[in-house]
């Protein structure tokens, strides 16, 4: 997989996974330190046709230096969006980041939604590296699949990210035993809600891709995901944690700095017909980024946005009514009718969820009735309250 030619280079897969380059590629620098990041070694490159080719998502805190004894090669770049970088250095430790990003009330509010969850389950916060057992390794990318599919057809969003993961379930393994990449877990109850992966090199953290069960919505799990993994970096002695590009509107909260996230396309073909067909693209993608451009300053992306998160919001109330329940009524109804097992009725599991939020109860201590065996109501008995659940 790492000798295909290929004329277009992902390129922190190059760096983290595959760690090698075209060969024209003498090394890669971080300019906010001027370290080495890649050095050319007498390993085997990466093939690429024709001597021209595109690194993707290049960040621009990065510079690439060609080797002056090849045939001469021009570079283009073009900016397509920003990557966003948190400083972790410059705090002792998770609560001085909050500290310095949000106000008292979003502090607040996330420790009361950590501690209401902690409150519901069984809470559990793990970061894996080295050791992994390949069976657990599987199950785990399975249930991450699931989790992004679900995910992101609930957001009514197009999901970039699931087309890779096979490919980046290849990569990570091995630098998961490497300690180069970490899985970062949350487990309620057992089960995993909540998985992040993340790629190392040296002191520099990078996020890769995450997903969370929507069920928890209520409990903020993204935001408490990305609090417990920037504080677990801080206390690892990291030294920045790279969020890449996409979802500015989020990562810009939590971001110390942005860059700009760059296409560089290299060419060094002596072919005029090559030279003509590298122009060609080269244009043809400038002029594309140039137009998306012209429509995010003039604030269509959003706009965008906000149609689709109203429409999300419209789904998510439409699912189902919750009503509260006499308690005279239910003593003597409710216990007339069957008791369910939530784990086999997975669309009840968010509003009775929602419910333990709200009462502080154990989510394994609720119980919940199938009404007179209507598949569409049931009965709901929380800390001696009652309620009647209508799936819509």
């Amino acid at each position: 997989m790492g000798n295909k030619p290929s004329n277009k280079i992902i390129f922190l897969r190059s760096l983290l996974a595959e760690e090698k380059f075209p060969d024209v590629i003498e090394r890669v620098l971080d300019s906010r330190n001027g370290l080495p990041l890649y050095e050319k070694t007498s390993a085997k490159p990466l093939l690429i046709e024709n001597r021209s080719f595109v690194l993707q998502d290049v960040p621009g805190y990065v510079d690439l230096i060609l080797d002056q004894h090849q045939i001469k090669f021009s570079t283009h770049t073009i900016i397509t969006q920003h990557t966003h970088v948190i400083e972790l250095e410059r705090y002792l430790d998770g609560n001085q980041y909050m500290e310095q990003h949000f106000g008292p009330k979003t502090r607040s509010a996330l420790r009361r939604y950590k501690k209401r969850l902690e409150e519901c389950f069984d809470i559990r916060y793990e970061a894996y590296q080295d050791n992994i057992d390949k069976k657990w390794y599987n199950e785990i990318f399975e249930q991450l699949r699931t989790l992004m599919i679900r995910r992101f057809k609930e957001k009514n969003e197009e999901n970039y990210e699931l087309p890779y993961l096979d490919q980046i379930k290849a990569d990570l393994y091995p630098m998961l035993l490497q300690n180069r990449a970490t899985l970062f877990v949350i487990y309620a109850n057992g089960e995993p809600v909540s998985i992040r992966i993340n790629m190392m090199k040296d002191k520099l953290a990078f996020y890769i891709l995450s997903a969370y069960n929507p069920d928890y919505d209520v409990f903020r799990l993204g935001k408490l995901d990305m609090w417990q993994n920037i504080s677990w970096f801080i206390n690892q002695g990291y030294t920045t944690y790279d969020l890449l590009k996409g979802y500015a509107y989020i990562k810009e909260k939590w971001a110390d700095r942005t860059y700009a996230n760059n296409l560089v396309f290299v060419n060094g073909s002596l072919s005029l017909w090559n030279r003509l067909k590298f122009f060609v693209t080269l244009t043809s993608v400038r002029f594309r980024h140039t137009m998306v451009k012209k429509l995010k300053y003039i604030g269509l992306d959003k706009i965008i946005h906000r149609i689709k998160r109203r429409k999300v919001n419209h789904l998510d109330k439409a699912n189902y009514v919750v009503l509260p329940f006499k308690e005279t009524e239910a003593i003597k109804t409710i216990h007339k009718n069957a008791l369910i097992n939530l784990k086999e009725n997975k669309s009840l599991i968010a509003p009775i969820i929602e419910l333990a939020y709200k009462h502080r109860s154990r989510f394994d201590q609720i119980q919940v009735f199938r009404k007179n065996g209507n598949s569409k109501e049931y009965y709901i008995h929380i800390k001696g309250r009652y309620y009647v659940l209508t799936l819509c």
